[in-house]
């Protein structure tokens, strides 16, 4: 509830924070960490190794940030409950 002043205009200030922090949190928990030992050597012996290794480091990435997706997903449909939709 805001004290004062008009409270739509509040209201909008939050739901823009909210999303931002989403948005935030959503483009962590989907980025990738850019580490150049994780790239294959071109032309190196066993070249496809480091590729497998590098999906296999991304899908075990994925996996422990799924918290924080789920937790975006959560807070999108907790506010659809109060008419306050994020696309």
């Amino acid at each position: 509830v805001a004290v004062g002043g008009d409270k739509s205009a509040v209201l909008s200030h939050v739901i823009e924070e909210l999303v931002r922090f989403r948005t935030k949190v959503r483009h962590y928990a989907l980025a990738l960490p850019e580490a150049a030992d994780a790239l294959p050597v071109e032309g190196a012996a066993g070249a496809k190794e480091p590729k497998q290794e590098q999906k296999e480091k991304r899908k075990q990435l994925m996996q422990e940030r799924k918290p924080l997706l789920e937790a975006c997903d959560s807070l999108r449909g907790d506010l659809a409950a109060f008419g306050i939709h994020i696309k």
